[in-house]
């Protein structure tokens, strides 16, 4: 049916495509979190949980860094589950300490990265690198499936190592492991 009035346009359609570009443009909007309306807790099976005070609580919180590398203690983004956003907590010091003590133990589990002291020998066998190495948690085996994939390098000579389970280990800087372990480096690279 045609519109009888030729001066006035039929915009529900148009409306329509707007109202769902604008909610699109919300589900998409970053929200930042304000650490004064914020407080994190436990559940009995020790679980994260995060109340936004006056507004909801999620029974269960997953935390991940931003700027790992950058800025690691701050731009925390706080999730429900794996695809759904809370929020982003831009300065965590900003917490209450027994809020803080929570959210930083959240971050040590999922970012937990042993640090490499010492080298003891790399070995190659069919494109699998076998690594025996010290860390500040004792002695420990690992392998490596294709170096240029899995080490990579922060300048100026920071190393990050991701085995064939998706640890990852920190070498903070190369050049100041001892001399074996600095040939081992060098040989492998």
């Amino acid at each position: 049916m045609q519109n009888e009035n030729p001066g006035v346009q039929n915009t529900s359609v148009k409306d329509k495509s707007e109202s769902t570009e604008s909610q699109e443009q919300e589900e998409f909007a970053q929200r930042f979190l304000n650490a004064s309306e914020m407080t994190f807790t436990r559940s009995q099976v020790g679980t994260a949980r995060l109340e936004i005070h006056n507004e909801v609580c999620h029974l269960r919180v997953i935390v991940r860094r931003l700027m790992p590398l950058s800025h690691p203690e701050q731009y925390i983004s706080l999730a429900a589950d794996e695809d759904t956003e809370i929020g982003i907590l831009v300065n965590p010091s900003e917490l209450a300490p027994e809020n803080l003590k929570i959210l930083n133990e959240e971050l040590d589990k999922r970012y937990f990265t042993p640090i490499i002291q010492k080298i003891y020998r790399v070995k190659e066998q069919f494109g699998i690198h076998e690594w025996e190495v010290q860390t500040e948690r004792g002695r420990v085996t690992f392998l490596v499936r294709g170096l240029n994939q899995n080490i990579k390098q922060v300048p100026p000579a920071r190393l990050f190592v991701t085995d064939v389970r998706g640890n990852r280990y920190d070498i903070p800087d190369y050049r100041e492991l001892d001399a074996q372990s600095f040939h081992q480096i060098q040989r492998h690279l």
